[in-house]
């Protein structure tokens, strides 16, 4: 039922939702696909919502993490963030306009985690692009410092 609510919910405010019933079956997900926002219940048969997420991190740490919790306590608050980074908190029953602007601000974080990478990715490739241009430059100094030096040429005076 909460996956249905949370799908429908989701869907009406035009996000593209992937369920699953089972946190096992959403760990098989993560290779193929990239989630902007990963969302779990913390309650789980399987496996802890928390124990989920903390994977989640693991495989694709871009993507944003929200845990839904009917009850919500400092251990576990402090064991989220520390381990699963989890960017917000849900709790149950939540109200829908809650959950929308979660996810709004969950999508725009993975956003900006993305394009942090690339701007990294792409001053890395600067950076050594750099240190070649550098080298290159050091080679052909260090050349020009062991050639004799040619005495100039005389100019004539007077003209």
């Amino acid at each position: 039922m909460v996956l249905s609510l949370i799908k429908l919910t989701l869907e009406g405010e035009h996000f593209d939702v992937v369920t699953c019933s089972s946190p096992v079956q959403a760990l098989t997900l993560l290779p193929d696909r990239e989630f902007a926002v990963i969302i779990s219940d913390h309650k789980m048969p399987e496996m802890m919502g928390l124990d989920f997420l903390v994977e989640c991190r693991r495989r694709r740490p871009q993507s944003s993490r929200i845990l839904l919790t009917a009850v919500l306590d400092l251990v576990t608050a402090v064991d989220a963030i520390n381990r699963g980074e989890i960017c917000r908190f849900i709790s149950k029953p939540w109200m829908k306009a809650e959950l929308v602007s979660a996810v709004r601000d969950a999508i725009q974080r993975h956003e900006l985690a993305c394009q942090n990478l690339k701007l990294q990715a792409e001053a890395s490739r600067r950076n050594e692009e750099l240190i070649a241009s550098n080298r290159a430059l050091q080679a052909r100094v260090a050349e020009l410092e062991r050639r004799p030096i040619q005495p100039a040429e005389p100019v004539p005076a007077g003209r």
